[in-house]
């Protein structure tokens, strides 16, 4: 009679459990999502001043001297606590200027970030977080009255394209035609050897970044090239433009040489 009793208690207690299972179930339906509270952000170059309507962003490391920076939270809606050297913000975005007094620092940049944790799906979130990054500023744009020199953008490539079986070489490299204007210069932009020399198409310039336009002449060639973070060069360029028969639009992936 007790073995039956036992027995009895037993099965009682298994079929409790069984029932708990759904509301488990339901309660973490929505979590595949769930992130815990980060405190990332982006330190994006800027190629145009603040209010300007053609401003271009380059996520960076490092930048040209004088030049305007904007640190970006990816976290939304949270409280947000930046420290920017003696400075103290508390706006998701910031902007700051880097005047050349700063050349060869390394300066720390660090946010806190607060919010509310989604306990349900993350228990052990304490909805906060905080995160250093370091940006440099560069001595470049640097002009030496006779030339502009852009630092390491300026290089030899290697490349690989859709439309070439193999990968090819290309140079990029600026010259000042004046004080104010930089010619830009592609050997062997579209990979058979052709070379577009003192193209005056120079538009926006970042440290890790330059846009170039049309300048009515190789190809009529407009677009951008990018030593991005993660150590991969990307050249994204249109031949012609839309509508004309030998319009093209590549990309050019491929190493620093």
């Amino acid at each position: 009679m007790k073995n039956y009793f036992y027995m009895t208690i037993a099965l009682l207690i298994l079929a409790s459990c069984k029932k708990e299972q759904p509301q488990m179930s339901i309660l973490n339906k929505g979590c595949d999502c769930a992130k815990e509270v980060n405190a990332d952000f982006l330190m994006e170059e800027m190629a145009r001043p603040p209010g300007s309507s053609s401003n271009k962003f380059t996520p960076t490391d490092t930048i040209f001297k004088n030049k305007n920076v904007q640190f970006r939270a990816l976290e939304e809606d949270a409280e947000y606590t930046w420290y920017i050297g003696q400075e103290v913000l508390t706006t998701k975005e910031v902007i700051r200027y880097f005047n050349e007094s700063l050349i060869g620092q390394s300066i720390s940049i660090s946010l806190v970030v607060k919010k509310k944790p989604n306990k349900i799906c993350l228990p052990m979130d304490d909805g906060y977080d905080s995160i250093t990054k370091t940006l440099t500023v560069s001595p470049y744009i640097n002009d030496t009255g006779t030339d502009f020199d852009y630092g390491s953008i300026e290089a030899s490539y290697r490349v690989k394209s859709d439309h070439l079986p193999d990968s090819f070489d290309i140079k990029i490299y600026l010259t000042r035609l004046n004080p104010v204007n930089t010619l830009l210069s592609i050997e062997n932009y579209d990979g058979y050897g052709t070379a577009c020399i003192g193209n005056q198409n120079v538009w926006r310039v970042n440290y890790r970044q330059i846009y170039f336009q049309n300048g009515g002449m190789c190809d009529l060639i407009n677009g951008d090239f990018h030593n991005r973070l993660d150590g991969v060069f990307e050249m994204n360029i249109n031949f012609y433009y839309e509508g004309h028969p030998d319009y093209k639009v590549r990309k050019y992936l491929g190493r620093r040489l």
